[in-house]
């Protein structure tokens, strides 16, 4: 079984590293923007597009979206409770008069600063509905969008042409549809678009990922065992942290602020950066081999010291998360999301269940039972594979057990003990013998 190198190489254009940090703006201010969610029986998200605007109009814009926060501010102390409607009828009048904005962008504030958590808002998004306060049309050079902010009187905003407006119309292509628009903080448009939910059709292999503080392995998993490649994604990301981390400790030692502060905002970029050209990695591995995506359902690590914490608190899971998410319903791929549970410290080999990481090298697992010793992490995603394709099968057994031929693995040690916990399971998996690959299966 041959190991397959990291697929990742060569630098990032600077085209496709500026449409990735204008994707990832407000991503804490923007609900679910770099994602997928469930409303009702439909899916929705959110795409930020950079606009060609001039300086006479975004003049207008940026005395338009100040006083669309001064007004919110205002009704934020004024409100009593969550109702967006009894805020409404309490402020309305006071903010026409002193606004004159139109009467949908009044509505759309009441319903944010009624949901609002805070006493206060350093920012806003203003939503607009097509085609009543909004519309689109194009000319020959550009994509407009059109916001109607007061009665009768729009300004037609450019949007900026890049890899984002390209995501855009790809997405209006397969059926999405876009009802609204938001004018940010920032000045920037977010496209509102809305889908039908349907069903994915499951792919016959599957790419398992385990995901670690170094870089992301892989394993790419047939349901008769056979094991078609294994690799790593994003292993400069360590590297690059590591030079930030030494970076870091000097400028704190100079007092550097500026270089800082200016250092914090490389350091996201190449994260955000790297993030994207992984998920984009993953997207062409799960295509040229069939297979959907199954990750570990993580949940917030435990504090287990200063220095683990620097490694892992850190690490964007969430974000990649919701981006993989966004990006395999694009391309028809489902994701699966499985129980962690002892996919670190379960054999491939024998099917025990040790502690784990080899004590002295964390890099590698060590058996105790039989001896083997494997890359930990590529272990990890194999393990995460198989339990997909547990699940796949709904545990079915007769005898406890799916037949094959070969040698068998007992996969008991993967799945929780309990009372809804099922009885000895197997699945088909080619591994590695003690020296030489052999052919042999998972079972109990």
């Amino acid at each position: 079984m041959q190991m397959a190198k990291g697929v990742l190489s060569g630098p990032v254009g600077e085209q496709f590293q500026a449409s990735l940090r204008q994707e990832l703006a407000h991503f804490d201010s923007l609900l679910n923007a770099k994602g997928l969610f469930l409303n009702g029986e439909s899916l929705e998200r959110a795409i930020l597009l950079q606009t060609e605007a001039t300086g006479r109009k975004l003049g207008i814009l940026k005395q338009f979206s100040d006083e669309a926060l001064r007004q919110a501010n205002w009704m934020l102390s004024q409100r009593t409770d969550r109702s967006p409607k009894r805020l409404q009828d309490k402020t309305y009048r006071q903010v026409m008069e002193a606004s004159g904005f139109q009467a949908q962008v009044m509505c759309d504030l009441s319903r944010n600063v009624a949901k609002s958590k805070g006493d206060h808002l350093n920012g806003i998004t203003v939503k607009f509905n097509v085609p009543r306060n909004c519309k689109t049309f194009r000319t020959k050079g550009f994509f407009f969008v059109e916001l109607g902010m007061y009665p009768r009187n729009r300004i037609a905003i450019p949007i900026r042409k890049n890899r984002s407006l390209d995501r855009f119309f790809g997405l209006l292509g397969d059926g999405w549809i876009c009802k609204t628009f938001g004018l940010t903080p920032s000045l920037e448009i977010v496209a509102f678009l809305s889908k039908e939910e349907t069903p994915l059709v499951p792919r016959r292999n599957v790419l398992g990922i385990d995901i670690n503080n170094k870089n992301f392995a892989y394993s790419v998993l047939t349901p008769e065992g056979r094991v078609l490649e294994q690799g790593y994604l994003g292993q400069q990301l360590w590297l690059k942290k590591v030079h930030f981390a030494k970076r870091r400790a000097l400028l704190q030692s100079l007092n550097a602020l500026k270089k800082l502060k200016l250092m914090r905002h490389r350091q996201r970029n190449f994260v955000y950066t790297n993030i994207g050209q992984m998920v984009r990695e993953i997207i062409l591995i799960a295509k040229n081999f069939n297979a959907d995506v199954s990750i570990e359902r993580l949940q917030r690590f435990s504090p287990k010291g200063r220095s683990f914490n620097k490694r892992a608190m850190t690490i964007p899971f969430f974000l990649f998360k919701r981006i993989l998410e966004a990006r395999c319903f694009d391309n028809g791929i489902v994701v699966n999301r499985v129980d962690a549970y002892h996919t670190s410290k379960w054999c491939s080999h024998c099917g025990a269940v040790g502690k784990g990481h080899d004590g002295g090298n964390y890099a590698l697992f060590r058996c105790r039972e039989c001896g083997q010793i494997v890359n930990a992490d590529r272990k990890a995603s194999l393990a995460v594979a198989v339990k997909t394709l547990l699940e796949r099968s709904g545990f079915p057994n007769q005898n406890g057990a799916l037949q094959f031929s070969g040698r068998r693995v007992p996969v008991n040690g993967l799945v929780r003990s309990g009372s809804d916990a099922p009885g000895p399971m197997a699945v088909p998996m080619l591994v590695r013998g003690r020296g030489k690959p052999t052919t042999s299966i998972v079972g109990s």
